[in-house]
């Protein structure tokens, strides 16, 4: 199809889609003649992933580091991408930092166990190396607890393992792929924290009725 054709299916104005293209987030047309180029599904695919990245809730620029990521084949797309996708965090220690240190260490301890193939210098795993450190900095007063931490690991595999089945097979469909991985990621972390919160406070009333109540004395 011609841009102008990409232009209406996808209902993104032709400037932009130049511009995607420019800045790396969408892949070139195939060059027809010196001013034509052709498109094809996975160019309208692309598209309306990234409008539904921005519709999440996405910066262009987060979008645009994800897509180059997945397109660089420096690693499988999924998983460059789905690494790309950094979330802001409470600030840290420096990464040379004490802290920092034997935060990664503990929880690197805890990859190993679970037999993740993951390094320590992956975006995801220096996320959570981040936000363990504001845990036991504020919430667990410097002390690591390995074994409260091993019950997020265990809760969080269970989670990928129901989410990415043994048979998926992303690159027969690599857009459609991109989509799942991406969008899963970005719109299943809001739910899986509000979730968490229901659970909480459904368990904490449900512990309270069960407690005995206490009797007010009377007055006489």
């Amino acid at each position: 199809m011609k841009i102008s054709d990409l232009s209406q299916a996808s209902q993104v104005p032709v400037p932009t889609i130049k511009f995607y293209i420019r800045e790396g987030l969408l892949p070139a047309g195939r060059r027809t003649s010196r001013n034509q180029a052709s498109y094809d599904a996975a160019h309208l695919e692309r598209l309306l992933l990234i409008r539904a990245l921005q519709d999440a809730g996405l910066r262009l620029e987060v979008i645009a580091r994800a897509l180059r990521a997945a397109d660089s084949g420096k690693e499988h797309f999924v998983i460059a991408a789905i690494d790309a996708l950094e979330r802001p965090v409470a600030e840290g220690p420096d990464e040379s930092a004490r802290e920092y240190k034997q935060a990664q260490t503990l929880l690197m301890s805890m990859i190993r166990q679970r037999g993740w193939q993951l390094k320590a210098g992956d975006v995801s795993v220096r996320d959570a190396t981040r936000a363990l450190c504001t845990i036991r900095q504020l919430f667990m007063r410097g002390e690591p607890d390995a074994h409260d931490l091993e019950v997020y690991v265990q809760a969080a595999d269970m989670l990928a393992a129901h989410e990415i089945p043994e048979d998926w097979q992303p690159e027969a469909a690599r857009e459609a792929a991109l989509r799942y991985a991406m969008l899963g990621t970005v719109l299943f972390e809001p739910l899986l924290l509000a979730l968490r919160r229901m659970a909480h406070v459904a368990r904490t009333r449900r512990v309270l009725k069960a407690q005995p109540r206490k009797r007010t004395p009377r007055s006489r």
